[in-house]
């Protein structure tokens, strides 16, 4: 049975795993996707939190310094993200009539 979690594909194989330049334990997915799913979705981020202390240290050391990079605001957790974006778009008030001068 494959294993479930966002980075694991169908087979069940862990795509955050790898280390560069080890033809024993070959890098599965390139770090500027890990970056831009980590930034995107928060389901990836959640379970990147929880797996990466799980694996090898030097995929860790990888893994890390791929996140390290990643300004804080994109850690929010996911609640308080969607939390924020919504009450953004409840101030910011709605338009019943076009501004004049334009149409």
């Amino acid at each position: 049975m494959a294993h479930v979690d966002w980075w694991y594909d169908d087979t069940g194989e862990n795509l955050l795993k790898g280390v560069e330049d080890d033809p024993d334990n070959p890098i599965r997915l390139e770090g500027n996707l890990i970056v831009d799913f980590l930034c995107t979705i928060p389901a990836a981020l959640e379970s990147f939190n929880r797996l990466v202390p799980l694996m090898l240290v030097d995929e860790q050391t990888r893994l890390n310094a791929l996140a390290y990079g990643i300004p804080k605001y994109n850690f929010q957790n996911s609640k308080t993200f969607h939390d924020n974006v919504q009450s953004k778009w409840n101030k910011s008030g709605v338009r019943l009539e076009k501004p004049k001068g334009r149409g």
